[in-house]
């Protein structure tokens, strides 16, 4: 089930869900940057941005996940996370907080949230009344998307 040892999250809004990634994965949560566009890039793969001398490819999570992209806001942040070795940045529309869940507080996805579209969901962290989506961030992308990242960023 859920590898993160300490159960510690750091809580992202994407569209009207609340999602986690693993806070072993973060490297850091940063205002949206200036992103330049990759000319036949997927959908959602919105560009690349420089980030202390390194070029970071920039994934708007709400069209990762299937919704509708939205207008810029002043609450949307980018979290940096580790993919497969790779950083790349999630554009999420707001971060709230990081918190420990307890072992009891986490539960197994169900069988119907398991497919090949959203294997990236380790588990269903209870937050209060709210459910909160836990990431796999190496599930978010596969090597060869992570591999065809690399060339991106070095074509751009």
């Amino acid at each position: 089930m859920h590898q993160s040892g300490d159960n510690l999250y750091v809580q992202a809004q994407v569209g009207g869900e609340r999602v986690g990634f693993p806070v072993s994965a973060v490297r850091e949560i940063i205002h949206v940057p200036s992103i330049s566009r990759v000319p036949r890039a997927p959908r959602w793969l919105r560009g690349v941005a420089a980030l202390r001398g390194q070029t970071i490819p920039i994934l708007c999570l709400r069209e990762r996940f299937g919704m509708e992209p939205t207008a810029p806001s002043p609450q949307m942040r980018v979290v940096i996370a580790e993919v497969h070795g790779q950083p790349v940045g999630f554009l999420v529309d707001g971060v709230y907080t990081v918190r420990r869940f307890a072992e009891e507080d986490i539960e197994p996805p169900t069988a119907l949230l398991l497919n090949e579209q959203n294997g990236y969901i380790e588990a269903i962290g209870h937050d209060g009344d709210q459910l909160v989506l836990l990431l796999q961030p190496d599930a978010l992308l596969d090597r060869k998307q992570v591999e065809r990242l690399r060339q991106l960023e070095r074509a751009a």
